[in-house]
Formats: C-alpha cells, sequence, structure tokens
C-alpha cells in the first residue's frame, strides 16, 4: 500500500514537471511568433538631465501585449528570450523599431532627441548584431551618435573582449554606452573598468532605501563620487518621491527617471510638455 503511493505520487510530481515543461515550451514558441509578427510595442520614458531640467534622451522599453492576456514587461520574458537563443531577435526588433519612432519624434518634436536602447550582453558579444545595426541605422537614414546602448546583464558576458570590440566599433560611429544596475552583482566592476561606458545607472534597490537605509545612502553617495571620479556620469532611475528626487540631486547626481517625473508612454503620445522636468516639492 505504501509503496502504491509513493509510486503514484512520483506519478504526479513527474506529470507536474512536464506540465510545467510544456507550457515553458509553448510561452517560448509565443515569444517566437510575437517577435516576428508585430505583438511587441516599445514604450519611451524620459531622462531629465539635472542641470537643464529638460530630457533629450529617452529610454525605450519594450512591452510584450498578448491577444486575450493583457501586457508584459520584460522581466517576464527577457530571461527566456536569453535561453533560448531570442534575444538577438528581440534587441534587433528593438534598435530598428526604435529607430523608426526617433526619426519620427526628431522631425516632429526635438530634432535633438536621442535614445537609449537597452542590450543584452549576449548580442553584444555578436559581429552578427554590430553588423545589423549598422546596416538597420543606415536603412531608416539616422545617425547612431543619436542613440545610447545600455549594457544590461552582464553577469551573462561570456566573452568581454568581444563587447569591447563591440563598443569599440559602434563607438567609432558615435555611439555612447551606459552599464545598468551598478552596485549590484549584475555589473561587474570588472566591466566596469574595461569598456567604454560614458553613464552608469545606480541600481534601484539603493534608490528604494532613500529615507529608509543610512546605508544605502552612503553607498549612492559612494557610487556616485566613484563615477566622477571615473569621468562619467551617473544616472538614477526608478525616482518615485521627492525625497529621492532631492537627495540624488544634492548628492551630484546627474540625470533621473522614474515614475515621479514621467511615465513611460507609447510614441503618439509624446509631446514637447512630456520634455520638460515637472515641478518637484521640497522635502
Amino acid at each position: 500500500m505504501k509503496n502504491d503511493i509513493f509510486s503514484k505520487n512520483g506519478r504526479t510530481e513527474l506529470a507536474r514537471k512536464q506540465s510545467s515543461v510544456e507550457q515553458h515550451d509553448k510561452f517560448v514558441s509565443n515569444l517566437r511568433h510575437a517577435i516576428c509578427n508585430e505583438e511587441l510595442r516599445l514604450h519611451y520614458q524620459p531622462r531629465f538631465d539635472a542641470v537643464s531640467a529638460r530630457a533629450n534622451v529617452l529610454e525605450s522599453l519594450v512591452r510584450w501585449r498578448r491577444p486575450g492576456i493583457g501586457l508584459f514587461y520584460p522581466e517576464v520574458f527577457i530571461s527566456s528570450a536569453e535561453d533560448h537563443g531570442l534575444i538577438f531577435s528581440l534587441d534587433l526588433w528593438v534598435f530598428e523599431r526604435s529607430c523608426i519612432d526617433l526619426k519620427h519624434m526628431q522631425g516632429a518634436i526635438n530634432p535633438n532627441l536621442k535614445i537609449a536602447v537597452n542590450v543584452s550582453a549576449l548580442s553584444c558579444e555578436s559581429i552578427y548584431y554590430t553588423q545589423k545595426v549598422i546596416e538597420i541605422s543606415e536603412k531608416h537614414g539616422v545617425l547612431l551618435s543619436d542613440f545610447e546602448f545600455e549594457i544590461t546583464e552582464t553577469t551573462h558576458m561570456r566573452d568581454i573582449r568581444k563587447v569591447l570590440v563591440f563598443c569599440e566599433t559602434l563607438k567609432n560611429y558615435g555611439v555612447e554606452f551606459s552599464m545598468d544596475n551598478v552596485g549590484s552583482g549584475q555589473s561587474p566592476l570588472t566591466a566596469l573598468s574595461m569598456l567604454p561606458i560614458s553613464t552608469v545607472t545606480i541600481d534601484q534597490s539603493f534608490v528604494h532605501g532613500i529615507g529608509n537605509s543610512k546605508r544605502c545612502e552612503i553607498i549612492i553617495c559612494s557610487l556616485i563620487n566613484m563615477v566622477r571620479e571615473l569621468g562619467m556620469q551617473a544616472i538614477a532611475k526608478g525616482i518615485e518621491n521627492s525625497e529621492q528626487y532631492w537627495f540624488m540631486r544634492e548628492a551630484g547626481c546627474n540625470q533621473q527617471q522614474g515614475f515621479l517625473l514621467g511615465r513611460p508612454v507609447s510614441v503618439g503620445k509624446i509631446k514637447p510638455q512630456l520634455l520638460t522636468e515637472p515641478t518637484v516639492d521640497s522635502w
């Protein structure tokens, strides 16, 4: 009797695992279909300069709208794209759509606008991706110097020398580079020391600790000082309240981005007034 119970439990667990695998395989198949069939969307979030109080840089943020289900954010599908070889197609789709939107916004809103594009470290290691970026920019008549590539998930970086070639090649076209989540385990300082990075993003977990954790505040100030000494600029993302905003300004952060200043919106909703920093109350 006991053996029957164990056997039944084992079969149940095996069936559960098989079902989970099948669901994941279907998810990946749906993602592949979405990349090929225009189910993805880009939203743009302004990044405000501390001196000019204007947003000349918009970060492109990919969304996946699944018919009958709703909107998926990157954290839901980026890892699957990286694990199953879809990240190259996804990153190229994001870049090409950003080129199309940038050309429209520069003509209709501000000729000086630039776009920050998130790119996986895995894509950066591919010569094919580098070549396609150049081809796509020429196809749509936009300047690569109007783009900033934000390298994400650097823990996935297998060969930093290949990423360096990617950066040096596009740097010749005027591209700038930033590194995401500095201060966390996702952005090794080795990469920061070797790559031609001009801006770094302070990890949001520290930003959210402002007002609650003295240690987070000390780490933020130390990171900003380090970035300044390296000749780079610091970006604070995830600014959600005035306390975070004013702390970052006083700490010397160069640029800020977050719901307090401007939410991500579709390209059709980008208006000139959205590129001027709103008035933020003092503490």
